[in-house]
């Protein structure tokens, strides 16, 4: 084994909490303008892993939850989250073992495709259970702008040949150009060959360079527009939801179903509660309104919008929820239950700033349940 046991435990800790197998960090070099490897102080959390060998994976294998119907090899979430896999050395060697040891699992590995060797797509392609999550961005006049490193002939290549699992555009701010993307993809029959378009809305942080957040404003600015549009004219394209709004209803989303689903459970956790607990719901900003007209009859709930203080700018997700921000703002006078998302803690029941439930729970003198 490669991995130290410091690092290994960030390798078990991803793997475990998403589902991702970080199999190096080193830095990509593409230069993506939306890359947080230089402004995201809280990278500095978790080790950098060198090239893992055949013995880590194989540890690593053990980690995956078998529920999910994936494995994804290379950049993580928290660990080495801006590399491309295809700079490891067996890359192509990890793909073949992880598709057997996983045959009914779908195997996959999140790039721009900079890396990947035009004389392996045969053999990418004989593999049955394996799909590249190709992150296309966008090949229209802004993409050098975007990803320097842009490889547009490569990447053209790999959308004719390529096995592809999943195809990402991010949206520019610019409609026409989401326009001709979707048309080059369906021109060139990459629908009939994916699980999944998907259209993301550009964000940024309180650190990210202007660059990107000139472009992320601009994208959020007409990102609703976008979403009218694909949903009239591409109906099975799905896009990313930032806020839960009726305009983004649709799209074979999601978001609206999940957050359904977790409304009733917390209505009846909190209908199983004795008369008179007063219940707090700590909210993000993408379900606060959502949830507050579903909680609006309920006398003694109180949703409660936590804002991301850490991360800033347009981060609006539960998931990067922290016990910092909510120290920071939620003040109850009456708090007996809070209720919270689950996505706040990793495997190891750990906030991002690596603080547990148990904790929030000393500090407000109240009993946490997590939904």
């Amino acid at each position: 084994m490669v991995l130290n046991k410091e690092q290994f435990e960030a390798f078990r800790m991803e793997i475990a909490t998403f589902g991702n197998i970080p199999i190096l960090s080193k830095y990509c070099g593409i230069g993506c303008v939306f890359c947080k490897v230089h402004t995201d102080s809280y990278l500095g959390h978790y080790p950098k892993i060198p090239a893992i060998d055949r013995e880590d994976l194989i540890k690593g294998f053990e980690y995956i939850n078998p529920n999910v119907n994936y494995v994804r090899l290379g950049a993580g979430v928290l660990v080495a989250p801006h590399t491309d896999p295809f700079l490891h050395p067996e890359i192509y060697e990890f793909i073949k073992l992880a598709s057997e040891y996983f045959p009914t699992k779908k195997i996959t590995t999140v790039t721009t495709g900079a890396y990947i060797r035009e004389d392996k797509i045969d053999f990418l392609n004989s593999i049955s259970n394996y799909g590249i999550d190709l992150s296309l961005i966008t090949m229209q006049k802004q993409r050098e702008a975007i990803i320097p490193r842009s490889e547009r002939e490569r990447t053209l290549f790999l959308l004719k040949y390529a096995p592809l699992n999943k195809c990402t555009l991010m949206f520019t701010g610019e409609l026409d150009e989401v326009k001709k993307d979707l048309e080059l993809l369906y021109e060139l029959g990459v629908d009939k060959r994916v699980r999944q378009i998907l259209v993301r809305r550009m964000e940024h942080t309180a650190t990210s360079q202007p660059r990107l957040k000139e472009l992320s404003q601009h994208c959020i600015d007409h990102y609703e527009e976008c979403i009218t549009w694909i949903k009239k004219n591409y109906p099975n394209v799905v896009f990313t939801v930032p806020i839960l709004k009726d305009v983004f209803r649709g799209g074979n989303n999601e978001y609206f179903i999940d957050a359904d689903e977790r409304i009733k459970k917390q209505k009846k956790i909190i209908q199983d509660l004795p008369a008179g607990t007063f219940v707090n719901l700590i909210c993000p900003l993408s379900g606060y309104d959502y949830f507050t007209k579903a909680f609006s009859g309920y006398k003694n709930v109180t949703t409660n919008l936590i804002k991301n203080n850490l991360y800033g700018g347009s981060v609006s997700v539960s998931g990067l929820l922290n016990h910092q921000d909510i120290k920071e703002q939620f003040h109850p006078e009456h708090n007996d239950v809070m209720i919270m998302p689950y996505e706040m803690y990793n495997s190891d029941g750990m906030d991002l700033l690596g603080e547990k439930k148990e904790q929030l729970e000393d500090y407000y003198n109240a009993k946490i349940i997590l939904v």
